[in-house]
């Protein structure tokens, strides 16, 4: 696709072709080592040596040994124990984000209550980190791990594009959700974010992040390389018109790339979320209520605090998980070498785990963060009979707005009474305060 590499490669004939001077030096050099030796020996210490060793063999075996030993056969083997050590941790990582994205796409699907603006951002992100770890992660690392793609070309390609276009669309839906928070706090008077505007730019980040990964499209392919024990290796990369990438070339083609991909999906968005976040900071907390401060305002400051928390959470994993990624292509490219050393694959394992781990960890937060997105958890792991408080805070029919959580005992007769009541009276603070009354949808996740 957009190349003309070869798709097998005989490395031992490779070898012979491009460095024939050094071979026929080392030929030659081999051939002298023995007619040295010859020279220093009687014709009896001769015949006895010819009796015990074949020369002819004896020469081969110098040749050979001026060869790299990676032509010989497959290198980048792991022990059993190890690769058994590997698989669990990429096992319990890749279950626990396709798991936990797939809980939290039901929840928001579901639950009409949960289709806020907010969530459907929330819920472009579970679809983009499901779709890394069931598309990319399992089948990249079965390839890390043997050093071969047994999946065939156009699985790599698909493999290829989706991991970009995944990560493209994580980053920038973080980045849509702080834009639309740093809109929501800094100008309260605005109309909020609409779903169809939402959709929208979902939409515009799906494309953007297509276009960004259509590189993958276009030159990912496979190429089997031929060992001189006969064994082969097929390995899935990206082969630019000026060469091969991701460390096995020198294309300068693949490390602009990198560079640009660093910039889009790392650098910029990362500057722009730490500029809305600090601002938002500063408003949520460092500003100080003119007039009395009402209960129903402070419902609102907490609950966008609650908000903002859960987000810059978000934000940071990503961030964390993302950046020795990214750094490591960079530095393999200006220190080729290291690509060769014996520790570089348990290097790029931990790397590589770390960075699809992020798709893991947002449900996680959900969980811990957001009391509506718990509960749903608690119900769908039947954990709700365990907990001491009713999972049902942000369910459907039973959940109450966020001012209406009160101390509502005894009989139904009673309950009714106190909810109506608190209903009442806050309706009458809110007509008091028109500005939180313009808010108060707006903190819901």
């Amino acid at each position: 696709m957009g190349n003309v590499q070869k798709k097998e490669v005989d490395l031992l004939e490779l070898y012979m072709n491009s460095q024939e001077h050094i071979y026929n030096y080392n030929n030659s050099v081999c051939d002298g080592i023995f007619e040295n030796f010859n020279t220093n020996l009687t014709t009896e210490e001769s015949v006895d040596i010819a009796i015990q060793f074949n020369y002819s063999d004896l020469f081969w075996k110098c040749v050979n040994n001026t060869i790299p030993s990676s032509i010989f056969n497959q290198p980048y083997i792991l022990p059993w124990y190890q690769q058994l050590m590997w698989t669990l941790l990429f096992a319990v990582m890749i279950m626990v984000a396709i798991v936990g994205n797939t809980i939290v796409m039901w929840i928001i699907l579901a639950h009409r209550r949960m289709r806020t603006v907010t969530n459907l951002f929330l819920l472009n992100l579970a679809i983009a980190d499901f779709l890394l770890a069931s598309g990319n992660a399992t089948f990249n690392f079965i390839f890390m791990l043997n050093s071969h793609w047994p999946f065939g070309e156009t699985f790599c390609v698909v493999s290829n594009f989706v991991a970009n276009l995944t990560v493209s669309t994580s980053v920038f839906t973080i980045l849509a959700m702080s834009v639309d928070r740093f809109v929501a706090v800094t100008r309260p008077l605005r109309p909020r974010m609409t779903k169809a505007v939402a959709y929208s730019i979902i939409l515009s980040v799906w494309t953007l992040s297509s276009v960004l990964s259509s590189p993958s499209l276009l030159y990912s392919t496979t190429i089997t390389y031929k060992y001189a024990d006969a064994t082969q290796r097929t390995l899935c990369l990206l082969v630019w018109p000026d060469g091969l990438g991701t460390g096995l070339g020198n294309s300068n083609l693949d490390h602009v790339y990198n560079i640009v991909f660093l910039v889009v999906t790392y650098v910029i968005p990362m500057i722009c979320m730490a500029f809305t976040y600090t601002w938002i900071g500063c408003i949520l907390w460092g500003s100080k209520v003119i007039g009395e401060n009402s209960v129903p305002q402070n419902h609102v400051i907490k609950s966008k605090q609650r908000v903002v928390h859960m987000l810059v959470a978000i934000m940071l994993l990503f961030a964390f998980c993302w950046l020795p990624y990214h750094t490591y292509f960079l530095y393999t490219y200006y220190n080729a070498e290291v690509i060769h050393a014996r520790f570089i694959q348990h290097v790029y394992l931990a790397i590589y785990w770390l960075a699809m781990s992020n798709s893991c960890y947002n449900p996680i937060v959900y969980y811990v963060m957001n009391s509506r997105f718990r509960g749903y958890f608690q119900d769908v792991m039947c954990l709700s009979r365990l907990s001491l408080k009713s999972p049902s805070t942000g369910s459907g029919e039973r959940s109450f707005p966020l001012h209406a959580k009160a101390s509502i005992v005894t009989s139904n007769r009673t309950r009714s009474y106190r909810l109506s009541h608190l209903r009442r009276s806050t309706k009458r603070e809110l007509d008091e305060a028109p500005e939180e009354r313009r808010n108060y949808h707006d903190v819901s996740v």
